[in-house]
């Protein structure tokens, strides 16, 4: 992993064939004292596992990728849970027949190289588990969300 500072709060990381992306970003972001912020990237990668989260049964359904795609997108936050730094990432990857991919992004090894640039908010973000759901979600207002509960829901009018 090769990391520099580009901006007050910025980093440009740039990860080395068979890297791991999730948990070089994370490092990076511990390293540059990130505990709120953004990362964006492309690159190549293989050995991908993507999911897509299935919330009537408050599981992820997974799908593996072993071979080298192109990652045309990605999309995370970096927040904490305690001490726990947490990375939420969103791919969109494509191979040779150029059909798309998409979901969040667990794991991945580079397959050629893979850039990021991680831009930290300058404060703590926090995740709380929200048992609505069964994921830990941020707490924009540093706090515990209030959770709405179905029947308590307001209904709104028409603008």
């Amino acid at each position: 992993m090769h990391s520099r500072r580009v901006g007050d709060r910025e980093f440009l990381v740039v990860l080395d064939r068979d890297e791991k992306v999730v948990a070089n970003l994370l490092r990076a972001a511990a390293d540059g004292g990130i505990e709120g912020g953004w990362a964006w990237g492309l690159g190549s990668l293989k050995d991908i596992e993507l999911g897509y989260y299935d919330l009537p049964k408050r599981t992820y359904l997974k799908r593996h990728f072993e071979e080298d795609m192109e990652l045309t997108g990605f999309t995370a936050n970096f927040a904490m849970a305690g001490d726990e730094r947490i990375l939420h990432a969103h791919a969109t990857v494509s191979g040779p027949e150029l059909i798309s991919f998409t979901g969040h992004l667990f794991e991945a090894r580079v397959a050629v190289t893979a850039e990021f640039l991680v831009r930290g908010f300058g404060v703590r973000l926090e995740r709380a588990e929200d048992a609505s759901v069964g994921l830990r979600l941020i707490q924009p207002e540093g706090g515990r969300r209030p959770v709405e509960k179905p029947h308590e829901r307001r209904r709104r009018e028409p603008s």
